[in-house]
This record gives structure tokens, sequence and C-alpha cells, in this order.
């Protein structure tokens, strides 16, 4: 396929506004954490993190969105894409804690060509507070989770698992 040729610069002009994403948004929690909790630091998740998506959105022109097998946000559930490069890079992680989470790939819809990244997110120490297991979950950040999100799936995760990724669909028309 002559559009092949084109993926390492897809995936280079990608990398370069999606990768700092994720250490931005840590960053953003875990000073919330500190300074006023983590109650609070929900927002960051919420809304910060949906906000800091769209704008990149809207600076690019490309769909930018945080997805997950379990999500916590209706909106952010996986489309059959998402789903098999979060599974992907499950089996991936299982083998290696370190493994690259990355994909790229040109994929065709109704007739048009779009560049399909899909960045995965690991869960790190404070991403348990919120999304460990139930019983480890404080009774207070249970509570405004059930407020925030009253269909949340997001819970039960363990120290460096796929907690979802940043997925990117770029027309290439």
């Amino acid at each position: 396929k002559t559009e092949d040729s084109r993926l390492p610069d897809l995936m280079k002009s990608t990398k370069e506004i999606v990768d700092p994403m994720p250490e931005k948004l840590k960053s953003v929690l875990v000073n919330e954490i500190a300074t006023n909790g983590a109650v609070k630091a929900i927002e960051v998740c919420s809304i910060k993190a949906p906000a800091m998506a769209k704008a990149a959105s809207e600076k690019t022109g490309w769909e930018i969105k945080r997805v997950s097998l379990k999500n916590r946000n209706p909106k952010g559930s996986a489309d059959k894409w998402e789903t098999r490069a979060i599974k992907d890079f499950e089996q991936k992680l299982a083998v290696n804690s370190d493994a690259a989470m990355e994909k790229g790939e040109i994929v065709t819809i109704k007739g048009k060509h779009y560049f399909r990244f899909a960045k995965g997110l690991k869960t790190v120490k404070e991403c348990l507070l919120c999304h460990g297991k139930e019983e480890n979950i404080a009774t207070e950040i249970k509570e405004k989770l059930k407020e925030v999100y009253p269909k949340d799936r997001a819970t039960g995760y363990e120290i460096n698992q796929v907690r979802g990724i940043l997925s990117v669909t770029r027309a290439i028309n």
C-alpha cells in the first residue's frame, strides 16, 4: 500500500501532541491530591482531563479522547478499534511491565482514510485512590464517585495495569 509510507510521519506528528498529555495530567492530579485531597482531585479526571483532550482536539482538528474498557464516564467507552488496542496493550503489559503501549494504523471508514493512534495509560499509585479495589477506596471518595459517575465501572485496578488509552482519529484524505 502506498499510504504505509506515511505511517512514520503520522506517528511522529501525532506523538508530538499526545505524548506529553498523560504526564501533564498526572502532574496536575498529583498536585491536586497534595493540595486539596483525593476527593477534590476527582475533578482533575472528570473536568480537567476531558478539557485538555478537547483543547488538543480543537487545536489540531483531530478527535482526541480517553477511553477504557471499564469506563467511568459514559462518553469514554472504547469502540472496536480502541478495544483491540487496549487488549493488545494488556497482553504486552502482562509479559513486560515496561512494554511500549502505542499503536498507529491507517484505516478506511466509509471510503475515507484516517490515521488511528492509541497510547496506553498505565495505572500508577495515585490512580488507585479512585480506581483501585473497592475495599481499598476511602468511603468519601466512593460517595463522590457515585455522585459524579453513577454508572462507574472503573474500579478494581492494581498498579501497572492498562487503565485505558488516549485515542486519536485524524482524517488523512
